[in-house]
């Protein structure tokens, strides 16, 4: 959501709803009102809540019937998309790459072996199988470009691949293999950039796609972005036919963050698009609004 949504729900008398507090929506005569939180504490709305909460989990804070038929469908055939695996180092050198001429050292690198190697990432997610075989992933040093984000002379590293979540034994199986997993993916770098040696590494973290869904319940499933991108779920499709322009099936209650167009990454549009549809049932416009202030 975007701090300009945020402040416009605020001046209008709304609530910002979000998956940290709130256990369960407050329906009064069929609408809306509020909302109450898992510490026991409520809020009530003048106008309107607006969520960012997940719709997997939307659906289990008011009574189903609520929703209606169509929409508990589209929850339910909601579909994630490639669950991110991902290792954070701290390093005294970011990756160097072997380049023509010498080496290069660039704030962010993709490493695909072939397209035939991305194919296989529905396969093996269906099959709920780990691969690691010349696994591509995505390599970012933001020190590169800042290097205030670390101590001086150090880099912060992060590597991002892409792996099931729904394993063969659960995906509880990830705490047992995610050390050797980001094992296999630091190895595989080092094809590409051999200076990352063992004293170059100074730390590391690892967040399998069960732990990114633990931090953050929006991260379902692993799904950074809250879910594909598919056909299915993009443009009006998104989260579902029939219930893309932000309002949802319960009067008082509108919807915006990752689960709505254009989707999950910082561009703002999910809060700029919801903005415009609530000021517009509230009577103004975006453009009003702006002008008002300027």
């Amino acid at each position: 959501m975007t701090q300009a949504l945020a402040r416009l729900i605020e001046a209008h008398g709304g609530v910002l709803l979000t998956n940290k507090w709130v256990k369960r929506l407050i329906v009064e005569n069929g609408r809306c009102v509020g909302v109450e939180c898992s510490d026991g504490s409520s809020y009530r709305a003048e106008k309107a809540v607006v969520s960012t909460v997940h719709i997997k989990h939307l659906v289990d804070m008011a009574p189903r019937e609520l929703w209606g038929e169509d929409f508990i469908d589209g929850v339910a055939t909601w579909q994630a998309e490639n669950p991110m695996f991902v290792t954070h180092y701290a390093t005294s050198e970011p990756p160097k790459f072997a380049v023509e001429g010498g080496t290069l050292a660039p704030i962010e690198a993709g490493i695909l072996v072939s397209s035939e190697r991305a194919l296989r990432f529905a396969y093996d997610d269906a099959r709920g199988v780990v691969n690691l075989e010349d696994p591509p992933m995505q390599v970012i040093s933001c020190t590169v470009a800042d290097p205030t984000r670390a101590p001086a002379g150090m880099h912060t590293v992060k590597v991002l691949g892409w792996q099931p979540y729904e394993l063969k034994k659960g995906p509880e199986h990830w705490d047992a293999i995610k050390k050797e997993v980001s094992d296999a993916y630091l190895q595989s770098l080092r094809r590409y950039a051999p200076n990352l040696t063992d004293d170059k590494i100074l730390a590391r973290f690892i967040e399998s796609p069960l732990d990114l869904e633990r931090m953050n319940p929006h991260f379902w499933h692993g799904s950074a972005h809250a879910g594909a991108q598919c056909a299915s779920q993009v443009g009006p499709m998104r989260p579902m036919p029939g219930w893309a322009q932000h309002r949802m099936p319960i009067p008082g209650l509108y919807q915006t963050g990752a689960t709505t167009h254009p989707g999950g990454s910082v561009t703002g549009g999910p809060g700029r698009n919801a903005a415009a549809v609530i000021l517009k049932d509230f009577g103004t416009s975006v453009e009003e609004v702006v002008n008002r202030k300027a």
